[in-house]
């Protein structure tokens, strides 16, 4: 498995697996080409807190799915706090490690940067609780609210 940003020419891919997840029931609202755009457009300005990954199989160099992390200063936590914004691996490729390896990498790479990691997840989507409880991610006994503006 390779973990790479994404680049320019990555666009196509992107929007074709974001629409997928956005599709398959992990998200509270429907895919919007126009607002997929504008995040990859912000990932390609390199933005200081945004950042976009392909998962790529190794052997095929086939994209099986992607990442948008951001962040945050959190006076609570000490420091900066990662959000996993989205994490996809698209049907055919789950139950191979790499939404696990995946995370293992995101902790890594941000080793010493980052002081926790977090992210939402759809009460229904019990096979994401499953991983993300398996990689050591714990509810935090918060409830999100949300207000669309």
């Amino acid at each position: 498995m390779k973990i790479r940003e994404f680049d320019r020419l990555d666009a196509p891919t992107f929007l074709r697996l974001c629409e997928a997840f956005y599709s398959s029931g992990s998200t509270r609202k429907p895919f919007c080409r126009k607002t997929a755009e504008k995040t990859f457009a912000r990932v390609m300005e390199r933005h200081e807190n945004l950042w976009g990954y392909l998962i790529v199989d190794s052997e095929t160099m086939a994209s099986v799915g992607y990442a948008l992390v951001t962040s945050y200063w959190c006076n609570e936590e000490g420091g900066n706090v990662l959000v996993l914004d989205e994490l996809y691996i698209a049907p055919e490729n789950r139950h191979h490690g790499y939404g696990g390896r995946f995370l293992e990498w995101l902790e890594k790479e941000f080793s010493g940067r980052a002081v926790s990691v977090t992210l939402e997840v759809l009460t229904t989507n019990q096979d994401a609780q499953s991983l993300y409880h398996k990689e050591g991610l714990e509810p935090d006994g918060f409830v999100t609210y949300t207000k669309d503006l």
